[in-house]
């Protein structure tokens, strides 16, 4: 009986204070399909992980969509609690906490098939084409190290894939989940035979980012974390992944 109640005890005390501060946790986000979108049941995959790991331990959230830079913002001067989702980075470390990571996307240095180039052994070899990156967003440290590559910026990943078929720009880089989805807005007769260069670029993992600026944020990463941890166990991770049919990590096209 002593054995039960120190366990009650126990569990009590990691979770009554959660319990006792729940409150509605405000997020800043972006459209990312098929990770997060304003027009995605339940705005999408992580949004739903988010929102059913902070239940568990009490909270309840709101989501806002903005641009790139300003959802990062909204977060830095502590007008919202976090940012849903994004790479990590050194300057975003110095500038917000880290949750967990929820998940991982793979990343490729996408072309067209007529250019002739199947892969490459170090980004030096691809010097001599364009790349189109997204404004506001984090690569691979040995991509960003290659000072060698001429990168152009766009606004989202869609606008750099519409490049790519019109031949603005010889290769894009993206992660396979979103060039997927994004491929379908493309109109069949705009789109051109089209690989992924092997091998892939990175694989990067995706975290909520809590602002500095909120007293209580230590405890919101706490809780969160915790949370993701319980429904990992109790198998709604999985099921949040497949109600999604996020894609997989691809070798190649």
């Amino acid at each position: 009986m002593k054995q039960i109640k120190w366990f009650l005890w126990g569990v009590l005390g990691i979770w009554l204070p959660s319990l006792l501060f729940a409150r509605e946790v405000m997020i800043s986000t972006v459209d990312r399909p098929p990770y997060i979108s304003s027009a995605l049941n339940d705005f999408g995959p992580f949004a739903e992980i988010t929102r059913a790991a902070f239940l568990e331990t009490g909270h309840t959230v709101r989501i806002e969509f903005f641009p790139w830079m300003r959802a990062l913002e909204e977060v830095k001067l502590g007008r919202v609690d976090m940012m849903l989702a994004a790479y990590d980075t050194a300057a975003r470390r110095r500038q917000f906490i880290y949750s967990n990571q929820i998940y991982e996307a793979t990343n490729f240095v996408i072309g067209l098939k007529e250019n002739g180039v199947k892969g490459y052994d170090q980004l030096s070899d691809l010097s001599e084409f364009t790349f189109g990156v997204t404004r506001g967003y984090a690569y691979s440290k040995e991509f960003m190290a290659a000072t060698a590559l001429n990168r152009q910026e766009a606004l989202s990943p869609l606008t750099n894939l519409r490049k790519l078929f019109s031949k603005r720009i010889h290769f894009v880089v993206m992660d396979y989940a979103t060039f997927k989805e994004d491929l379908k807005k493309i109109p069949k007769k705009e789109q051109k035979p089209h690989i992924l260069l092997t091998p892939p670029l990175s694989v990067n993992g995706f975290f909520n980012l809590f602002s500095r600026n909120i007293e209580d944020a230590p405890q919101l990463v706490d809780d969160f974390n915790r949370g993701l941890e319980v429904i990992k166990k109790n198998g709604q991770y999985n099921a949040i992944i497949k109600r999604f049919n996020v894609s997989p990590a691809h070798s190649g096209e």
